[in-house]
């Protein structure tokens, strides 16, 4: 073979050679950005993944307890003996951690309400165990009732949200225990308190504990014939898995009824007007649908009368003239 047809044979070769490498470089791209896309996609369904780099984290000695801007994470004594927890590198790496995406997650429900926490830092205690099991979180609220002017209203000196590592470690109950966190001020009745809550744990945080009920369908009534969802306790009560997904079940067909503006309204009247502060004791469904209807723009008893809840119209006037005879004189 002729040398110039010789080095012309090469020339190809080592061209095919070169595409050969490009067109399997480039699906191996491919297939490395395909991996990478269907990751993403099984991580948003196990949980929301939110960053905040400049959450301010301090870290005491011995990194019992871990701070932050709206934080303060404590591990009980009873976790210490946990050989994931017994050294304060471990501590301080874990609760580093956790509350970036619990600041994360502060901020994404301010937003999502437009609310804060009654309080300035929220408490966090995690716990190997917390009142004798693993399958609880509790989160608790220091309540006063102090005269300011001529009135006396309620607030709220302290807010703890207690933790099994077990219960921890699920991003969505710590979606729902910290929503519980911003709105315990509101005292609003148990059905709605977990409704929203279980709202944030599914639609923002991916769990899938609760599911969606039909509202007509799988109502309950009680012997008065009135949705037993009403007088539903939430914790400890029988029911529970009923109440919690029927409570999500009126939260969510409200917020798609009318739309993502609701809650910030019904929340910024109710802030507005400060009756709540006033309540001795938690707030009646007709003084909530009251709030609802102001932020809807529509009368919304029928909705709930659909329902079988037991409720009423009230005015102002009313509510303010209940609260007054509920009210131990000074």
């Amino acid at each position: 073979m002729p040398f110039q047809n010789r080095r012309q044979m090469r020339n190809m070769i080592v061209l095919l050679v070169v595409m050969l490498c490009l067109s399997s470089c480039a699906a191996l791209e491919e297939a490395s950005q395909r991996r990478q896309e269907k990751i993403k996609r099984q991580q948003s369904k196990r949980y929301l993944t939110l960053a905040r780099p400049d959450a301010q984290i301090s870290v005491s000695s011995g990194a019992l307890e871990i701070g932050s801007d709206h934080y303060t994470l404590t591990f009980h004594e009873d976790l210490l003996k946990n050989k994931a927890f017994d050294e304060p590198r471990e501590r301080e790496e874990f609760g580093r951690g956790a509350l970036v995406y619990m600041e994360s997650l502060y901020t994404f429900i301010e937003k999502l309400f437009g609310i804060e926490p009654p309080v300035r830092r929220i408490g966090i205690i995690l716990y190997e165990e917390y009142r004798g099991t693993t399958r609880v979180a509790i989160t608790e609220t220091n309540y006063s009732m102090m005269p300011q002017g001529n009135e006396i209203l309620r607030t709220v000196g302290k807010i703890t949200m207690h933790f099994p590592m077990a219960m921890f470690d699920q991003r969505d109950v710590r979606a729902h225990e910290l929503t519980h966190a911003f709105t315990t001020v509101y005292y609003f009745p148990i059905w709605f308190t977990e409704g929203i809550a279980v709202f944030v744990q599914n639609e923002y945080a991916k769990g899938t504990g609760h599911g969606r009920l039909n509202l007509q369908d799988e109502m309950k009534l009680d012997m008065d014939n009135v949705n037993a969802i009403q007088t539903w306790e939430g914790h400890g009560s029988h029911d529970v898995q009923w109440g919690y997904s029927y409570s999500y079940s009126i939260a969510k067909a409200l917020y798609e009824r009318l739309g993502e503006d609701f809650y910030p309204e019904l929340f910024r009247i109710i802030k507005q007007e400060k009756l709540h502060q006033k309540l001795p004791r938690q707030m009646k469904s007709s003084m909530l649908i009251y709030y609802m209807s102001q932020a809807a723009g529509e009368d919304l008893v029928p909705f709930f009368q659909e329902l079988k809840f037991n409720v009423r119209r009230l005015t102002r006037q009313e509510i303010e003239s209940v609260i007054r005879q509920a009210t131990p004189s000074r």
